[in-house]
């Protein structure tokens, strides 16, 4: 049996299993500062943080509630790697999110200084896009929004779904870029 603090693993998995929404409190202030810890360790800061640990006890829950849930090691070992996750994700959408932002700023200064052959192929073929798929990839690659927003604003059933328009819409700009442009085209 693994005990954490006063209360044992197996008794909090028992409370969640049987839906005890006051084992929620306990789980927040029990892993908090060990979340905390980890998000200030690995580049995160305090706007961060609660919104890390509410994901990931709202992960830990619903995992736990999975009829095939079995608790292997600690409930706090558990727990971090549900943080480390979320966090590292949430740190590789942010690179992305900056190299399509600084990529976006630095063609717009372009363009607005001097003309840009590379953008100018590219917006071009976008624009022979449909509407859809011109939309979706804007969504994603200009505005950084993720696949459950892009799927409210063009009424897609669900995140999955943008997902897998995402990578047609792709497949078909990457096929016509290659159709109709040689690799010496670009800069």
């Amino acid at each position: 049996m693994f005990v954490f603090g006063k209360i044992s693993d197996e008794y909090i998995v028992e409370r969640i299993k049987s839906n005890d929404e006051k084992i929620l409190l306990h789980l927040y202030k029990e892993y908090h500062s060990l979340i905390k810890s980890f998000i200030m360790k690995n580049g995160g800061d305090n706007e961060n943080i609660d919104d890390i640990v509410q994901d990931t006890i709202i992960s830990l829950w619903k995992n736990i509630q999975k009829p095939t849930f079995l608790l292997h090691a600690k409930l706090s070992t558990y727990v971090i790697a549900i943080a480390k996750n979320k966090w590292f994700r949430e740190l590789k959408k942010r690179s992305k999110f900056r190299r399509v932002d600084a990529t976006h700023s630095r063609t717009i200064k372009a363009s607005n200084t001097s003309s840009n052959p590379d953008h100018a192929i590219i917006l071009k073929i976008l624009q022979e896009m449909d509407e859809t798929c011109r939309r979706l990839l804007a969504y994603f690659y200009f505005d950084g929004l993720n696949n459950k927003s892009i799927a409210e604003k063009l009424n897609f059933a669900n995140a999955n779904t943008v997902k897998s328009k995402k990578y047609q819409c792709f497949k078909k700009l990457q096929a016509t870029v290659l159709e109709q442009y040689q690799k010496d085209d670009f800069i």
